[in-house]
């Protein structure tokens, strides 16, 4: 029987061969492990794989030395398959031939001649055998601590294509601080795996070298918007002035994180030119990136921007209004007082008419706020100031608040004209005494007596508009 079987080991058919192994594994004497052995040089892959298999599950040690010649075997499975044989047949004297196997070619050989020679306890003897078993166990960011001697293992590792983690190879690289590591990194610039491209633009960002300003630059066209968002943060943190018109353009990127990320670049370069683009940007669809123009616009600190920021007092987000009041303090702690501010009055008073409740509330506030840094009285001198002009606008259109359908828009405008001060609204505030909503009528009454209004010729209109809204409560 033994005999026909290794007879076996010699005919054409590869599967054949391959039973024949498996049958010898079987028989488990001497005569079959010779015949395994030999099977070890069959021109078949799956053959020499079972041969090896057989062999480790036979635990002879007269296959040590033949298994540790398979670690050259051209497949690489075939390769993996003899480290896991020389695991176990368990013979310490195979440790320094498993220790070349770090250097592999596939990752996965490494990786189990690494836990092999964990098995046989195996201690590395020198920083470039630690880093070797740290590439080969997929730890390269501890690879990368050792410094220079990483430097090499962990090139080859992003050139490998099968390597299960190139995004970490990359970030590894980013820790070593060598120069040589700025030639590899733009070279995956170009990789097809959106997250390797996105980890050497990250990496390039932290190293900071203006020789990559051109290539990241280039990237902010990137078919995926998280590239092109990475590349604009990292442009951002290099600040070459040579990025400048290329963030700008990218602030008009149809993908939103990529217009944020834009600005936040943009603010960090610091550079003047910016700030119109950036109040622009100020009408952004998208509220975070509006957000993120304020605050740029806050670290410029021009004061261009207060009547672009002023008028973003009215905008529907809560988060944005407050942002935009925040920057304003930084800007021009008295921005009330100045005429970019009175500017922003046209564009505030067409807010007056915004279907959203917020946006005419919080246009009406910031009218009330400009026009009460000048109190004075009605004279010729409305027809020829700007400021009294503007101050007048603002008025009219508070008092056309009055008339609006929502309450709380109403009782925003008593107030603020209260706070104004501007008699000529006395009119409009005794008319509101007749108001549906208690709250507009006692808003109205509190800002007649700080107007210094007392009951006259007036009197009656107050009486007949507190009979008209209490018979609307009653109604």
């Amino acid at each position: 029987m033994n005999w026909w079987t290794l007879q076996q080991l010699k005919f054409k058919n590869p599967q054949t061969r391959r039973q024949a192994v498996e049958k010898l594994a079987a028989l488990g004497v001497e005569e079959a492990v010779s015949g395994l052995i030999s099977a070890l040089e069959d021109k078949a892959a799956e053959v020499r794989m079972a041969a090896v298999q057989a062999l480790g599950r036979v635990h002879d040690a007269t296959a040590v030395s033949p298994m540790i010649g398979m670690l050259r075997d051209p497949e690489a499975e075939v390769r993996e398959a003899a480290v896991g044989a020389l695991m176990q047949i368990s013979d310490a004297a195979c440790a320094e031939a498993l220790v070349g196997a770090l250097t592999d070619a596939h990752p996965a050989v490494r990786r189990r001649a690494a836990k092999a020679l964990d098995f046989f306890g195996w201690q590395p003897g020198n920083d470039t055998q630690r880093v070797l078993r740290s590439v080969a166990l997929g730890d390269f960011l501890r690879a990368a601590s050792f410094g220079t001697p990483a430097l090499e293992p962990l090139m080859a590792a992003l050139r490998d294509f099968q390597c299960p983690n190139r995004r970490l190879v990359v970030e590894a690289l980013s820790q070593i601080g060598d120069e040589r590591v700025l030639k590899p990194l733009m070279t995956v610039l170009n990789d097809q795996d959106s997250h390797v491209r996105v980890a050497a633009v990250e990496a390039l960002g932290q190293i900071r070298d203006a020789r990559s300003v051109d290539a990241l630059s280039r990237l902010l066209k990137d078919h995926d918007p998280s590239v092109r968002s990475a590349a604009a943060n990292a442009l951002g943190r290099i600040s070459a002035a040579a990025s400048y018109d290329r963030l700008t353009a990218s602030l008009k990127d149809a993908n939103w994180s990529v217009r944020k990320s834009a600005v936040e670049a943009l603010a960090r370069m610091k550079d003047m030119r910016s700030v119109g683009p950036l109040c622009e940007v100020l009408r952004d669809p998208d509220n975070d990136v509006r957000e993120a123009a304020i605050e740029a616009l806050a670290q410029l600190r021009d004061p261009a921007a207060v009547e672009h920021l002023v008028v973003t007092l009215a905008d529907p987000q809560t988060s944005v209004r407050t942002a935009a009041a925040a920057a304003l303090r930084k800007v021009d702690s008295e921005w009330q007082f100045s005429e970019a501010a009175r500017r922003a009055i046209p564009t505030l008073k067409s807010a007056l008419t915004n279907k959203e409740y917020w946006v005419r509330q919080a246009a009406a506030d910031v009218l009330s706020k400009i026009s009460d840094v000048r109190k004075s009285e009605p004279s010729l001198q409305a027809f020829t100031d700007p400021v009294c002009y503007k101050r007048n606008m603002a008025v009219d259109a508070l008092l056309q608040a009055l008339g609006d359908w929502d309450r709380d828009l109403r009782l925003a405008a008593v107030e603020a004209l209260g706070r104004i001060a501007d008699k000529r609204a006395i009119d409009a505030m005794v008319r509101a005494l007749g108001d549906a909503d208690q709250w507009v009528r006692q808003g109205a009454e509190r800002a007649l007596k700080a107007l210094g209004w007392q009951a006259g010729t007036s009197e009656i209109r107050f009486e007949m508009g507190a009979i008209a809204g209490a018979a609307k409560i009653q109604a």
